[in-house]
């Protein structure tokens, strides 16, 4: 069950009303990868197969095989507990350590910095507009965040309880797909923080737009790796924080 209805006090201009609110589940998950535990955290009881395959992937544990072929992965859910069984994982990376890779990337001139795929700004407001307009646990109850990628228009989205875990469910979306995550734009109802524009080093996006604010160490590493970093994206409105060569027309 994704969302529960609870009784609660609805106290607006001057009147209290006895309702019947829709109200966010909350599961946990407990990953496993060959009987380790790499990871735990709160979640939206669906898609967890997006979100294993994407969590997988930022952090380094597996990759696209020749011609495309995904890794062969055993899962096996037990209760909370999510069991990956497979011969053809890597010993992934902390954030850390992806970090440090893109900082040697950087320091080799291996960044990419070019302006290519380009977006109008109109068409990054009309793709927050879509995305406002998605059938999705955010917006029928408020209670999740959300994500989504867009090449001309919303391939995936996805919700969760939280922002880094929905980011993760549309990686995992895109790495099953055969779209290049380089050729699109990720859009996010959360705050941009370093760790989602982290996964947008990882994935290779060149452009990621949030209804929300930036941080600033977020900022800092979009600027350095290459990325276009739109913030407060509603309204018919946007800040641009790094890399505007790649927003065309302004």
């Amino acid at each position: 069950m994704i969302v529960s209805d609870k009784t609660i006090i609805r106290y607006k201009h001057g009147v209290s009303t006895k309702i019947e609110d829709p109200v966010i589940c909350e599961d946990w998950f407990n990953l496993f990868l060959n009987d380790k535990l790499i990871y735990q955290t709160p979640v939206l009881d669906q898609e967890i197969d997006d979100l294993i395959y994407g969590l997988l992937y930022v952090k380094g544990h597996i990759q696209v095989g020749v011609n495309g072929r995904l890794p062969l992965l055993d899962i096996v859910k037990k209760g909370r507990d999510w069991f990956i069984s497979s011969k053809e994982v890597l010993s992934g990376q902390s954030f850390r350590q992806m970090v440090e890779e893109a900082q040697q990337k950087a320091g080799l001139g291996e960044i990419d910095f070019t302006v290519s795929p380009g977006y109008t700004a109109d068409k990054i407001l009309d793709l927050m507009r879509d995305f406002q307009k998605l059938p999705s646990v955010y917006h029928s109850t408020g209670g999740v965040h959300m994500a989504a990628f867009a090449v001309d228009k919303i391939s995936f989205w996805a919700d969760d309880v939280s922002r880094r875990n929905s980011v993760d469910k549309v990686i995992g979306k895109i790495f099953k797909s055969d779209i290049k995550f380089q050729n699109g734009i990720f859009v996010s109802s959360g705050r941009i923080s370093s760790d989602i524009v982290i996964r947008m080093i990882k994935t290779g996006v060149k452009i990621i737009a949030s209804v929300s604010a930036p941080m600033d160490k977020a900022i800092d590493l979009a600027n350095t790796y290459g990325i276009t970093l739109c913030g407060f994206v509603r309204g018919g409105r946007m800040n641009i924080y790094t890399h505007s060569d790649r927003v065309i027309n302004l």
